[in-house]
């Protein structure tokens, strides 16, 4: 199942692992990791980011949307999901 999480960025959301605002401690040092082993993915087109999706493939998603907000979508769609079957 796939999540549009930004204007033309999708995520199966069955893949994801965390997703948590950037000034988190641990998420700067999962960000390095990611940046030196060509795994992140910056998606935020230039504005400032704010929050960080981990992969379960160990890649890590930066984006300008907020973390609440990403939760809130990916929450909204498993439930329709459910609804529907």
């Amino acid at each position: 199942m796939f999540v549009q999480i930004t204007k033309g960025v999708f995520v199966n959301a069955d893949r994801i692992r965390a997703i948590v605002p950037v000034n988190n401690m641990t998420a700067k040092q999962l960000r390095e990791n990611a940046t030196y082993s060509n795994k992140m993915v910056n998606l935020t087109y230039g504005a400032q980011a704010r929050s960080a999706i981990y992969i379960d493939s160990g890649h890590v998603l930066i984006l300008a949307e907020k973390a609440a907000r990403i939760r809130q979508k990916l929450l909204k769609k498993r439930g329709m999901e459910r609804r529907s079957s």
